[in-house]
């Protein structure tokens, strides 16, 4: 399924990420809301994936590299809408001078970014209980 995903500007379009994200990382996977909002918010690039005029998913792209808060709404999930959203962050990246990315993969989707080029650096250390995995991606 082709979906559009396109950067967010984050003063206008905060409801529509924080919809997806509350969903996903607060409701479905017991994140506290007070780890999940952080003063990363004003200055990173989002981005959202629509499935017609909905939006559906979320990511962004902080002013060090990392990809972070990506979240497909369960109802979404399966189509390849992650992949596109990744591949979507990774590109505008490139585009802003980045020579590689990073993130924190939470342990059970190491697969899905090593699939997108993303390799495994060091242990495995836990955020909001939730095993994760730091993963660098040249973009070339």
């Amino acid at each position: 399924m082709a979906a559009l995903v396109r950067p967010a500007d984050w003063q206008k379009e905060q409801e529509s990420i924080r919809t997806i994200r509350e969903a996903v990382f607060v409701q479905e996977q017991k994140v506290p809301a007070d780890l999940e909002w952080d003063n990363q918010e004003e200055s990173s690039q989002h981005f959202l994936v629509f499935n017609g005029d909905v939006a559906v998913g979320t990511g962004r792209l902080s002013k060090s590299g990392k990809v972070g808060r990506m979240a497909i709404m369960p109802s979404a999930r399966g189509k390849g809408l992650g992949a596109q959203l990744l591949k979507a962050i990774c590109d505008f990246a490139k585009l802003q001078g980045f020579r590689s990315v990073y993130l924190h993969a939470q342990q059970h989707a190491e697969g899905f970014y090593i699939r997108s080029g993303f390799i495994p650096e060091g242990e495995t250390f836990y955020e909001a209980n939730i095993p994760h995995i730091k993963m660098i991606r040249q973009l070339h």
